[in-house]
């Protein structure tokens, strides 16, 4: 409103020939977001929003499952005692989870801390339908918590190995036209 007033843009010279391959495939780009001067692209969004969906659901299997196995140890074990007994089963398993990421980062084999994940989930299952009535319903309710966490973290590790191997296409794509 304060400025003067502008003349009104050109309209765009007609293409007198078709455009080319490559020429079209520069015009259509994909939207991108820019925060903080970087690119953003809609599949690096859906990889966060999967990773933090994986990360949440993850979290409430764990805390779920922690609550079931301190209830089942306070039938045996002093009160103080049973609040901290579940770290013996989510102990191993949390340290096997930070293995098998720093190898998926580093793009290694972790093996063994798979083998440490599945037995440490397997045994959240076995300890908490153990104790639980006989009904399926109540080994449903139960022992799905600990394959819930399990399978959400193998999730995660999808979303983690699976942005390394973008990474690692679109590199090898540059270093192939050089």
């Amino acid at each position: 409103m304060l400025s003067t007033a502008s003349a009104p843009e050109p309209a765009p010279a007609p293409l007198d020939r078709p455009l080319g391959r490559s020429e079209r495939r520069r015009m259509q780009e994909q939207p991108n977001f820019h925060i903080g001067g970087h690119r953003i692209t809609q599949v690096t969004i859906l990889f966060a929003a999967i990773a933090v969906c994986a990360c949440s659901l993850l979290s409430w299997s764990t805390i779920y499952t922690y609550g079931q196995l301190r209830t089942i140890a306070e039938f045996v074990l002093p009160a103080k005692l049973a609040q901290w007994w579940p770290l013996t089963v989510y102990g191993p398993w949390f340290v096997a989870a930070l293995s098998i990421l720093r190898a998926t980062v580093q793009r290694q084999r972790a093996l063994r801390s798979w083998g440490v994940l599945i037995v440490a989930s397997a045994m959240a299952v076995a300890l908490c339908v153990s104790h639980s009535s006989r009904s399926l319903l109540a080994f449903v309710t139960l022992g799905i918590p600990p394959i819930t966490a399990l399978v959400c973290f193998w999730e995660l590790v999808g979303q983690v190995s699976s942005k390394y191997q973008i990474r690692k296409g679109a590199h090898a794509q540059r270093n192939s036209k050089t």
